[in-house]
């Protein structure tokens, strides 16, 4: 993520080494020194359902510098959104590969 700024990454919120909110953060703080303006798109993966979480657990995702956050295990219509949401160039692919998607599980 040092040479280019992806349409989103995924960060994954537990992880063994550093936890996903340090982890972003630390980017973020690479991002301001280094590279000001071109802001990577990054969405949590929590394996707590979203709607779980309490208003102050949810400012945490906020304060690390998370942009949007995702419960495990997702499916790929859901990823699409979440994609689409961070990133409207991708909206008209996102929209024919979800239409797809429900016609061949249909």
């Amino acid at each position: 993520m040092k040479e280019s700024v992806y349409d989103i990454a995924f960060m994954d919120i537990d992880m063994p080494v550093m936890n996903g909110f340090d982890a972003t953060k630390a980017l973020r703080e690479w991002e301001d020194s280094k590279r000001p303006g071109a802001r990577q798109p990054i969405c949590a993966l929590t394996a707590t359902y979203v709607d779980d979480f309490e208003v102050h657990e949810l400012m945490k995702f906020k304060e690390a510098g998370l942009d949007v956050m995702e419960s495990k295990p997702c499916n790929i219509p859901r990823l699409f959104k979440v994609v689409d949401d961070v990133s409207p160039l991708f909206s008209d692919l996102s929209i024919s590969v979800t239409k797809r998607l429900e016609i061949s599980s249909s």
